[in-house]
């Protein structure tokens, strides 16, 4: 069984620095924050925080009050849309990562 997964490490490495990268239009440190509160990390300012905590922890339960208090924070709905995805990211990287652990880890049963 084969478990090089270079190329996937590669794809997800880009993908997060292209979540954190400067070209957005919230502050890349919101967006990293959001992202690493998905995945389990501390919590952040609110509104932020209850929306990136519920998309990490069961986003089909993320409200419209949820997402309407972040476009408000935002100003935008870009901007708010910018929020939801790197939490979606974070929280999609955080599972990634953890079956990418289990399966380095595992070994072939003995023939």
């Amino acid at each position: 069984m084969s478990t090089d997964d270079s190329h996937h490490r590669h794809h997800a490495e880009t993908l997060r620095a292209a979540m954190a990268g400067e070209t957005g239009i919230t502050e890349a440190a919101l967006r990293t924050a959001a992202a690493a509160r998905a995945a389990g990390g501390p919590p952040i300012a609110e509104p932020y925080d209850e929306l990136a905590r519920q998309i990490g922890a069961a986003s089909y339960r993320v409200t419209d009050a949820e997402v309407d208090a972040v476009r408000q924070a935002t100003g935008s709905d870009k901007a708010a849309f910018e929020i939801v995805m790197s939490a979606s990211i974070g929280a999609g990287l955080a599972r990634w990562d953890a079956a990418a652990r289990v399966i380095a880890e595992a070994t072939d049963a003995p023939a």
